[in-house]
């Protein structure tokens, strides 16, 4: 049982965490991390029906791989997933791997929110009582184990972006650590969350092995999506809200929004040879601009990850850019920033 004393002891730590993001510390941590992770998600709808392609050498520098989009869970705490879509994109995610020693988690999406509310805080309090049923089913871990085991996963890994109320919040943490207890050494937890909401608990921080920033579909005054010194800005303010630094890996778009941050996703990749030396594209079927984290931009934002501490960068998602080897690659400029610091 948690005592009072130790309930004082967290509150204060919590506090000074948070300060210290607001006040902007510009070095988060004073030394590199032994293994700097480079953590991709790997889009399962992008190989299996459109054509995307998987090249073997991204791999000498991808460490990490999350398989996104080939499994999900149910208000019933039941996993579910198409085998033959499982199978064909696993299988090729470990062809273009090879023999690398390559972290390969699988991704879980949770219930959609039942409910004809157009209000966006509506519809996410709807969302969360399925994931609340899911989290409360008694049978979700056991679950999520056994498909792990059936597939040779490392780990697993949840995107869970908005549960935005404290019950919410109570029951997903809850879950996390006893999750994390059926997973035991064998498997590791991953979880992906937004700048603004970080309400982990000292416990579920605990559990958690990596947490995915997703410091990205923001855009700054001139309409310049995720750009260095706005990611850099949220976290400092909000210090990672108790998360260690070497747990986090900070989240790279590899993709754009325009600057009106309407419903276009564009990919580095098919566009890559028409941005200017600014940053911009401009489409001119929709009459839309947007602005790319380029080379040099990636580049950077890798540098400061390593410099200050962080345990890697998050690539949403690989299916946006050119092969590693071409000298436009996003990756490359990943893989070029971690050689000269290591």
């Amino acid at each position: 049982m948690v005592t009072f004393i130790q309930r004082i002891i967290g509150f204060f730590t919590a506090l000074i965490t948070l300060i210290s993001g607001f006040l902007g510390t510009g070095q988060l941590c004073d030394r590199k991390v032994d293994n700097f992770r480079v953590t991709t998600y790997i889009r399962g709808d992008s190989i299996m029906y459109w054509g995307g392609e998987l090249h073997n050498e991204d791999f000498d520098i991808i460490t990490d791989a999350i398989i996104f989009e080939c499994a999900s869970f149910n208000s019933k705490g039941e996993v579910e997933y198409d085998e033959e879509k499982m199978e064909t994109v696993l299988g090729k995610v470990k062809e273009a791997i090879g023999e690398r020693d390559v972290h390969l988690t699988l991704n879980l999406l949770g219930p959609w929110g039942i409910t004809d509310s157009d209000v966006w805080e509506e519809q996410m309090e709807a969302q969360s009582e399925e994931h609340n049923k899911a989290f409360q089913s008694g049978v979700l871990e056991d679950n999520i184990v056994a498909v792990l085991d059936k597939y040779d996963f490392d780990g697993v890994h949840f995107d869970y972006e908005y549960p935005i109320s404290l019950k919410a919040w109570h029951y997903y943490n809850s879950f996390l650590v006893s999750l994390d207890k059926k997973l035991g050494d064998k498997y590791t937890l991953g979880v992906a969350g937004n700048d603004w909401n970080i309400k982990f608990t000292n416990a579920a921080i605990e559990a958690i092995d990596t947490f995915e920033v997703m410091t990205y579909d923001f855009v700054d005054s001139e309409g310049r999506h995720a750009t260095y010194e706005g990611t850099v800005e949220l976290i400092n303010k909000i210090g990672l809200r108790g998360m260690p630094v070497e747990k986090v890996n900070v989240g790279i778009p590899f993709y754009s929004r325009p600057t009106d941050m309407s419903a276009y996703w564009y990919g580095y990749n098919g566009c890559y040879g028409s941005i200017d030396e600014n940053g911009w594209y401009h489409c001119d079927e929709t009459n839309k601009d947007f602005w790319f984290n380029t080379p040099s931009v990636v580049s950077k934002k890798t540098d400061y990850a390593i410099k200050n501490g962080f345990g890697g960068v998050m690539i949403w998602h690989y299916n946006c850019d050119l092969p590693s080897t071409h000298e436009d690659s996003l990756l490359k400029a990943i893989g070029t920033a971690i050689n000269s610091n290591y």
